[in-house]
């Protein structure tokens, strides 16, 4: 099973490895244990419209087998990245844009002849996106995989709640205000970070634009703190952002932030329309769903885009957000996955490509606003008829279009993204 060691051990973690992992298990996406694939019963297919990677260790285990080696030209293409990566080569897609191992009752004949072991680390561990922290094997799930999203949007509790406001703040507000010996390790404070950004997107007594918000300006700083090598400034600035997020000091100053529904709207369509429908187009769910959103607006070359920005906010008020109210599990249960998912905010390779946690942060932002718009949009369309199950699909269409897609950090300099005021444009409406 794939297996990538994201941040180093510490120096003991074999000694009070049981202990540390029963501590930190409501820091841990234990949920994905529960996911199992439906394999032909599944109303969507992972081995159809997009393309299949293979390690190097799987195209020479199907190099070496006779029966497989007269198809490796026709069927597999080597990539740039070659060696030491996972994408060795790609399988190509028949004219149907499937794999053409998949079978006609929709199997894989690769695993159903040799077994899952002789599969490529992508096709064995999908939906999964497993790593190592500090020696815990981790397995969040992409959302991409119908069966997944569903795992993990619909269920109201997905991660165990606090109790209260002031038992999850307690830890950081107990924090020393000052700066501490820095000690070694790198990231010697990634567990109360993972903390602190999951007690943060589920803090209720926020709309969840202002959590987010907050987030940013947490990131911010950590990153800042970072780039300095001052790891020792980290429990001090837990500290100071978990007072300010419990005491709510910043709840006026957000209040008073100006909604720019323009500005949000018009960065979605050129998402949508300049990326998402471009460079996804094989993919007809996305055009769907960006249809969904184009048709609420009443968008159209030409339309006076006042008049879509209108619509855009008749749909908020009117439909997206009751439904989001009534279910504010959902859109939570993803920022969870999503923190899981790409070991927010330091990034899945940071021993190779540190990320910088500000960084992370505004690639959230951005798919979320996107996803956002494509959900507003859906509102629109089937206003009362909106359900739990559309709202799921909207977002299972949307992460099997950027999930596993590295170029959409290429966006990332829109009209000034980096700016706070801008970001609070692409969350408040």
């Amino acid at each position: 099973m794939h297996d990538t060691s994201v941040f180093d051990p510490c120096p003991d973690w074999k000694q009070g490895c049981s202990a540390k992992k029963h501590m930190l298990e409501h820091l841990r996406p234990l949920y994905a244990k529960q996911f199992r694939c439906l394999g032909s019963a599944c109303d969507d297919n992972c081995c159809r419209n997009w393309e299949v990677p293979i390690d190097k260790g799987a195209y020479e285990r199907f190099q070496n087998n006779p029966s497989l080696r007269p198809r490796m030209q026709e069927y597999f293409s080597r990539t740039p990245e070659g060696e030491g990566t996972g994408r060795y080569a790609l399988i190509k897609l028949t004219n149907s844009s499937r794999c053409p191992f998949l079978s006609e009752d929709r199997l894989c004949t690769l695993q159903q002849q040799y077994g899952s072991q002789y599969l490529g680390e992508v096709c064995a561990t999908y939906p999964r996106n497993p790593h190592r922290i500090e020696g815990h094997l981790e397995q969040p799930l992409s959302l991409s995989c119908i069966e997944a999203a569903r795992l993990v949007l619909l269920n109201p509790q997905l991660l165990p709640r606090f109790q209260s406001r002031k038992t999850a703040y307690q830890k950081f507000l107990l924090m020393p205000d000052r700066a501490v010996p820095q000690g070694s390790r790198k990231f010697r404070y990634f567990w109360e970070v993972r903390e602190f950004s999951l007690i943060l997107v589920q803090d209720r007594s926020y709309p969840l634009w202002e959590r987010m918000f907050l987030l940013g300006m947490f990131c911010q700083r950590l990153g800042e703190i970072l780039a300095r090598g001052q790891c020792g400034l980290v429990p001090k600035l837990l500290h100071e952002h978990a007072e300010i997020a419990f005491s709510g000091k910043l709840r006026a100053e957000m209040d008073a932030i100006p909604i720019r529904a323009s500005a949000q709207l018009q960065m979605v369509i050129e998402v949508a329309l300049s990326y998402l429908r471009r460079t996804k187009r094989e993919l007809c769910a996305i055009n769907d769903r960006i249809g969904d959103l184009l048709q609420t607006i009443g968008y159209a070359p030409g339309c006076d885009f006042a008049d879509c920005v209108d619509r855009y906010q008749e749909a908020f008020s009117r439909y997206y957000q009751p439904f989001i109210e009534q279910h504010p599990y959902l859109l939570e249960n993803y920022l969870i996955n999503h923190i899981f998912r790409v070991v927010f905010p330091f990034g899945q390779f940071p021993e190779k490509v540190f990320e910088r946690p500000q960084r992370e942060f505004l690639l959230l932002c951005l798919e979320f606003a996107v996803l956002k718009g494509l959900l507003i949009g859906a509102a629109g369309r089937y206003r009362e008829s909106l359900t739990q199950d559309r709202v799921v699909k909207v977002v299972q269409t949307m992460a099997k279009s950027i999930e596993h897609d590295p170029t959409l950090g290429n966006v990332l300099n829109w009209r000034g993204l980096s700016d706070s005021g801008c970001i609070a444009a692409l969350l408040k409406n």
